[in-house]
């Protein structure tokens, strides 16, 4: 989703990096493996609240019971599904009153984010990614100096399973330093943490902004901090506005017009440019999907910025770019031209009232739902905010939002520009963007602009891209981390 508060929100909130999550990626715990609510004695009798078909655990019917493993520490390995292969590196905190435990997967942008459903026995344990993720699970045996059991994902009404192994590590000393700070926009408080590197230099920073959805600091973001951080470039990555507020319904949270959210980043840059360790004078904004739009927008609203990084957006308008997700959609799934039609006319009607916001564009809407929501291809379409309630903000912010044209930020930014975008972006049409990105700021006269199209990548610049691929298939195409980072480290 790409969309503000003020502009349509019509796609399904990215679990992690703007993939749409969709039902094939429910999580089931299988009986065939370690069911979650599994517990395990450590007399070696095994104590069970469901049926294992197949036993991870060799129970000893007689003997002296096997001393218990002592799980805390960091483990390091691998986990194979549907015959891929993934590194993942897990760090487990446990005593006597609470265990908890954090997963590294590179391949999915994942950085110490913490499991769910985590049961640790005398010799078993088992877990799950958290919701930000792709869901799969993972049960196995805790032997002397590594962990080796099943894995298995949901795959539509399916479940692939595969196995994982993992090895116990040293704890990792890590060449930076975190600082948890909270800062205003006005009367809006807002939660972060800075990423320092451990030289002795005044770094350069970098202020991250989200795509859209009520995105946190648990997210992909800090898979970019850390490898900044360890390569000498500081970093924020704070909460969206809301997104703590329980109060509020789901969609408002995290949201806000552009001109609010991009002050927010602009707030951010402030809380980098007054500390000492910090290089007030090389200071940038890095921006995916919504965030690609915002980060000319902050760099303005914070007396300027150094560089920019936009990330998969940025040169369309959010009204054009939400049209061409879900034609793009419909199309990868072979739908006939009638169809698409169909679909464009009710988006553009649902445009058309946000716009307006009178009963006249309202009724025509209504009408045009309940003439196809029975019709098959209806579910396949974004929700948002087509299932909100009249009074739902994403309905109210006018055109200012949703007809944005980001490209008079872009002649005025007059600052070294990256722009990373792939190939096969399902949400953001690649060519355009680069096309009226690159247009906007050489006709300004900046000619310190880099548009790098990775091929075959999707809007979290992954590969394989395609609807029909798994994401146990994907992983980050090759090169393009360590390509932005050299280029941040040059400004």
């Amino acid at each position: 989703m790409a969309t503000s508060s003020g502009a349509l929100a019509r796609s399904t909130i990215p679990g992690n990096f703007g993939r749409v999550r969709d039902e094939r990626h429910r999580l089931r715990w299988p009986t065939f493996d370690m069911p979650t609510r599994t517990r395990f004695t450590s007399l070696g009798s095994c104590i069970a609240t469901a049926t294992l078909a197949v036993t991870l655990v060799a129970c000893r019917a007689s003997g002296a019971p096997e001393p218990a493993m002592d799980p805390t520490g960091s483990w390091e390995g691998t986990f194979t599904l549907g015959g891929q292969r993934h590194a993942m590196q897990l760090e487990v905190i446990a005593d006597s009153a609470h265990s908890s435990a954090y997963v590294d997967v590179p391949d999915q942008y994942a950085t110490h984010y913490a499991v769910s459903n985590l049961e640790i026995g005398a010799h078993e344990m088992s877990f799950a990614f958290p919701s930000v993720l792709p869901p799969a699970g993972f049960g196995g045996r805790i032997e002397r100096g590594r962990i080796v059991g099943r894995a298995w994902a949901p795959l539509d009404r399916d479940t692939v399973r595969g196995q994982f192994e993992l090895w116990r590590r040293p704890r990792p000393t890590l060449p930076y330093r975190t600082i948890d700070v909270q800062f205003r926009n006005g009367a809006v408080p807002l939660r972060g943490t800075i990423y320092l590197p451990s030289r002795p230099a005044r770094a350069p920073a970098v202020v991250f902004l989200h795509g859209s959805g009520p995105q946190t600091r648990e997210s992909y973001l800090r898979f970019f901090a850390d490898h900044f951080a360890r390569h000498g470039i500081a970093s924020i990555v704070y909460d969206k506005r809301n997104t703590e507020r329980t109060d509020l319904p789901p969609w408002e949270r995290g949201a806000g017009s552009f001109t609010e959210l991009a002050s927010d980043a602009a707030a951010a840059a402030n809380v980098l440019r007054s500390r000492s360790d910090v290089d007030g004078a090389r200071i940038g904004f890095w921006g995916l999907s919504q965030g690609a739009w915002l980060a000319p927008m902050a760099g303005a609203r914070a007396g300027g910025a150094a560089f920019v990084v936009l990330i998969s957006g940025g040169g369309v308008t959010p009204a054009e770019q939400e049209l061409y997700d879900d034609e793009f959609k419909l199309r990868e799934l072979d739908e006939p031209q009638a169809v698409i039609d169909s679909a464009l006319s009710l988006l553009k009607d649902a445009d058309q009232y946000i716009r307006t916001n009178r009963d006249e564009e309202w009724n025509t809407l209504q009408t045009h739902l309940a003439a196809v929501r029975s019709r098959p291809w209806f579910p396949l379409l974004d929700r948002f905010p087509l299932i909100l309630p009249r009074e739902a903000g994403a309905w109210k912010g006018g055109p200012a939002d949703l007809d944005y044209d980001p490209r008079p930020a872009l002649r005025a930014l007059g600052v070294p520009a990256l722009v990373i975008l792939g190939e096969r972006d399902p949400l953001t049409p690649t060519a355009e963007t680069a096309r009226r990105i690159e247009a906007a700021m050489r006709d300004a006269g900046n000619r310190n602009v880099t548009i790098r199209v990775i091929p075959g990548a999707d809007h979290g610049l992954l590969v394989p891209s395609g609807l029909r691929t798994t994401w146990f298939e994907q992983r980050p195409a090759s090169g393009w981390v360590d390509e932005m980072t050299a280029w941040l480290q040059r400004r």
